[in-house]
């Protein structure tokens, strides 16, 4: 057998999503507009009508995705992750009552950050779990809360970036680093400067999406958007293929 015959042509999959943006911008309402979701909530969600699973503990977030996935037929389009950020402080809980001796992740697992890469280390878990029905068509949408962290540079002074909520960035990069694309919801604003020469920084009623990398906030994508987007499902799925292919969306 040739090494030419394990070749394969790699198809458009279902799309892997991280959105994350201030409290009450709309993300929820965002992701209930993608085709058929089911939502796994680790928090109250407002958004009406929508088909969701109360989850209470990481334990139970796991057995629920481990259920999921041994359905014959998955009946959704769209799982969304509703939020990541607080399915960081569900796992954060789930390591702190096994580790009777620490009170903080920062001391658990014995200390030095190992409570970290352990809380990181079941994200990932889950994540890969959560992923593999991607086999089945099914779009992943994981919504992050905003959080602003101070970003070291080795080159230039540091300042702050907008991301999502996690106790640690080793928990942010296993949502951020691979998912296919990470949008940033916001308000559109603008720069204004007063009659005393100060700048002033105001934000309209519109509704936007940044896609495309900023140095002050996390964004990304795999699928050449435009820096900004308007904030509906429809502007993100023309620019995502595998969106185009299928007809029962």
């Amino acid at each position: 057998m040739s090494i030419l015959d394990s070749i394969v042509e790699v198809q458009d999959e279902a799309p892997r999503i991280v959105i994350y943006g201030k409290r009450g911008i709309g993300k929820s309402t965002l992701a209930a507009s993608f085709p058929k979701p089911l939502f796994l909530l680790t928090e109250k969600n407002a958004v009406k009508g929508v088909k969701s699973i109360n989850i209470t503990s990481f334990e139970h977030m796991w057995n629920t995705v481990k259920e999921l996935l041994e359905l014959p037929e998955f009946p959704f389009k769209t799982l969304v992750i509703d939020s990541v950020s607080n399915l960081d402080a569900m796992i954060s809980n789930y390591i702190l009552e096994k580790e009777t001796k620490a009170s903080t992740l920062a001391a658990a697992c014995g200390g030095y950050g190992a409570g970290y890469m352990k809380a990181a280390s079941l994200h990932r878990a889950l994540k890969d779990k959560i992923e593999e029905l991607q086999a089945r068509g099914v779009s992943i949408v994981y919504i992050g809360h905003l959080s602003v962290k101070t970003h070291k540079s080795p080159e230039l002074e540091d300042y702050d970036i907008y991301t999502i909520v996690a106790c640690h960035d080793k928990i942010r990069e296993v949502y951020l680093d691979d998912s296919d694309a990470v949008l940033f919801c916001r308000q559109k604003s603008f720069i204004s400067e007063t009659e005393s020469g100060r700048s002033l920084v105001k934000s309209t009623k519109q509704r936007i999406i940044t896609t495309g990398v900023s140095e002050v906030n996390v964004s990304k994508n795999r699928f050449d958007m435009p820096d900004d987007i308007s904030m509906s499902f429809d502007d993100i799925a023309k620019y995502i293929p595998f969106y185009q292919t299928k007809d029962d969306l």
